[in-house]
């Protein structure tokens, strides 16, 4: 639990869109704030109640387009003497629009699959003629698991060019695999947790369906990269609060930014079972101006897509199992016809944990309990190496 912010004589009053009661002592009041939010609805909103504070999105599906509403009225708000805990809204724009990021990271020169913008039907297929199929289409500005095509003929390509909102990004599909890594910016520093790796990129562009690890080990000339892509983020654009980075290294060897998100984000459950560092817990606190913790794997966190209605064996002793935990805007399990159950496997309990995969039955699983036992084997090369360390205070 957070310690609240107290004012003399009177509750804490503290908005946000989750019910942050479990994270909050009992003399915060605790309001949500609705779906919709304008800059002026929000402002009005926090001088009605006189709150205290305001916690940004904290990764609830239906929210990425208010990233900028936030930017625009944390900067209003805390010019007035009062706390918000708000990306820039240079930042904010570079997590919202896929288009955006595009180009900024040509300017910078971050590692990025080969693109083009494009703003019309026409533009569309002469770009993926460029670039080759399988190409990735995405558009400018989408919530999480809608807005991205993965096409892989010409059939499906000119669907596309019908159903899409311009401008999109087409890019040069990656073979490879994809890594994530979470962080928390305050004005003391920056924190980062665990990398983790996502498996091979798919058509599906669903990572949630892999079996996911946590800690990873990246590539060195990935991870020098990432390094810089990080700091070049933090000191140009000025994020204040959650966000999280997604990257592949592709069959060639070469590191590849996909995107950016100013939100935690569905890897929590790893970096929580990895750390014992909450991530929305963290959050809370730097919104609440307590020093952000330290994070460091204590443990490997292995993911596993299971489907609903499955019972999995119980687990040997040291070795925790929880399902889908650490979002609490999206409370689960069930989840698109699976849900995640996330294995806490302290590096004295590696063995037995492998002889409880190899017991798990193949149907209960979207993946193969061979592609868990070789995760496995990665995250306790990574846990005694002390994984891919991308910042620190």
């Amino acid at each position: 639990m957070v310690p609240p912010l107290r004012r003399a004589g009177a509750d804490v009053v503290v908005l946000g869109f989750v019910d942050l009661d479990a994270f909050l002592g009992p003399e915060a009041v605790c309001g949500k704030l609705p779906p919709d939010l304008t800059d002026a609805g929000l402002l009005s909103l926090l001088r009605e109640y006189d709150a205290d504070l305001a916690v940004a999105n904290m990764g609830q599906i239906g929210q990425e387009r208010l990233l900028p509403v936030y930017a625009r009225v944390g900067a209003t708000w805390r010019s007035s003497g009062q706390r918000m805990l708000a990306h820039s809204e240079d930042f904010a724009w570079l997590a919202t629009d896929k288009v955006w990021l595009h180009s900024v990271a040509r300017q910078r020169h971050w590692p990025v699959p080969r693109g083009t913008v494009c703003d019309d039907p026409a533009a569309l297929l002469a770009a993926a003629g460029t670039l080759g199929l399988p190409a990735l289409v995405k558009e400018a500005c989408s919530e999480p698991f809608a807005g991205r095509h993965y096409v892989v003929d010409s059939r499906s390509l000119q669907q596309v060019c019908q159903d899409v909102r311009y401008p999109v990004l087409v890019q040069a599909a990656v073979e490879g695999e994809e890594f994530g890594v979470e962080l928390l910016t305050t004005p003391s520093g920056t924190i980062a947790w665990p990398v983790a790796a996502m498996g091979r990129l798919d058509s599906d562009c669903a990572p949630g369906k892999r079996v996911r690890v946590a800690p990873a080990v990246l590539p060195d000339q990935a991870h020098e990269e990432l390094v810089e892509v990080v700091r070049d983020i933090v000191d140009a654009f000025g994020p204040a609060g959650p966000w999280q980075l997604d990257f592949a290294v592709g069959d060639d060897g070469r590191p590849y930014l996909i995107e950016i998100n100013g939100r935690l984000s569905g890897m929590t459950n790893l970096s929580w079972t990895s750390t014992d560092v909450d991530p929305h817990a963290a959050h809370v606190a730097a919104a609440l101006g307590y020093p952000s913790p330290r994070c460091r794997a204590e443990r490997v966190a292995l993911e596993l897509p299971v489907r609903n209605g499955a019972v999995l064996p119980p687990v040997p002793a040291g070795v925790e199992l929880r399902p889908f935990p650490g979002n609490p805007a999206n409370r689960g399990p069930l989840h698109l016809g699976y849900h995640r159950a996330v294995l806490g496997i302290p590096a004295d309990r590696e063995d037995s944990a492998r002889e409880w995969l190899l017991s798990v039955p193949e149907e209960l699983l979207l993946a193969s309990p061979r592609m868990a036992l070789d995760q496995l084997t990665r995250g306790m090369l990574a846990l005694k190496q002390g994984g891919s360390v991308v910042t620190s205070h």
